[in-house]
């Protein structure tokens, strides 16, 4: 079960320079797989990240995400890192003020956005991997370990997930740095223009394409704002960037679908992980079976 207040305060009497210190403390809400709370410390607020259960299942490394997190606060594109209570996985962040966007304003600031994946692509190597097409499989495996067999979709998606690997590997690309979860809750714009990527736990290093898939179907970019993402990061938008920026989106939707199938079998937060598997399953399988697909597959497997 999630951690009760009283439990999240003994936690941070054991971060040492806070040991002499008043502590407020408040939950934060909006997260689907951790606890998260506000800490307001002399004036100071700081973000606790408390993990949910078992979710190495989820593909997370605690060790990785730390990695990562430092990574991007240094790159100066994700919040600064107060402290780290390893044993428990505990991620303490500073405190960024801003806002989520809806769609529509989202693609507005799309321009924002992009350099930090770029910046953070062009770090080099990170020691967590985060290889897509094994990680729907990894997801499938798991769940049916702890009782929850995927669903009849899944041997479909995963005969769709190996074509694009296939495609991919005619013209491959070296993995980069990759943040994996870039949901609109993980992208917060402030007042005075910046962009920050949030929670690194997904993190390692995969495909370029995937993040730039994942966050275009998870932030609802439509086409203008598609080509404007390749545009933007690449200068120049090809068939074969057009084609992988799909059929990652692709990716990101059977992985976000089977993510959901593993949280049926280990979650204890109050979230229907049915009905969220159901609809990312569902439009993964509506983007695999569209007219343009077998071309996209033709397309990405060219250089990029």
């Amino acid at each position: 079960m999630p951690m009760t207040h009283d439990e999240v305060a003994a936690l941070l009497a054991r971060v040492p320079q806070w040991a002499d210190s008043s502590i407020a403390l408040h939950a934060l809400h909006g997260g689907i797989t951790n606890t998260n709370w506000v800490a307001e410390v002399e004036g100071s607020r700081f973000v606790v990240r408390v993990p949910g259960e078992r979710t190495e299942l989820l593909c997370i490394d605690r060790a990785n995400e730390v990695e990562a997190a430092t990574r991007a606060a240094e790159l100066g594109i994700g919040p600064g890192i107060a402290d780290v209570l390893p044993d428990v996985g505990t991620l303490i962040t500073a405190f960024v003020s801003g806002r989520h966007l809806d769609p529509e304003p989202f693609n507005q600031r799309i321009g924002d956005v992009v350099p930090l994946l770029q910046r953070f692509h062009s770090s080099g190597p990170l020691r967590g991997r985060f290889p897509i097409h094994r990680v729907v499989e990894w997801h499938a495996r798991d769940a049916a370990a702890n009782g929850v067999q995927p669903p009849a979709v899944y041997q479909r998606l995963l005969a769709d997930s190996l074509r694009i690997e296939r495609a991919f590997a005619a013209a491959p690309m070296a993995p980069v740095p990759c943040h994996n979860d870039l949901l609109p809750g993980n992208v917060l714009f402030t007042d005075d223009g910046r962009a920050w990527l949030l929670d690194f736990e997904y993190a390692g290093m995969n495909d370029r394409f995937f993040d730039l898939g994942n966050l275009s179907v998870n932030c609802g970019l439509d086409e203008a704002g598609d080509r404007e993402l390749l545009q933007l990061y690449f200068g120049e938008v090809t068939a074969a960037r057009w084609a992988r920026l799909q059929l990652m989106k692709v990716m990101s939707e059977f992985r976000e679908g089977m993510w959901a199938v593993v949280q049926q079998a280990i979650s204890t937060l109050d979230t229907d992980f049915v009905a969220y598997a159901d609809e990312r399953l569902g439009n993964c399988e509506r983007l695999a079976r569209g007219p343009e697909f077998e071309q996209w597959l033709l397309d990405a497997a060219h250089p990029a």
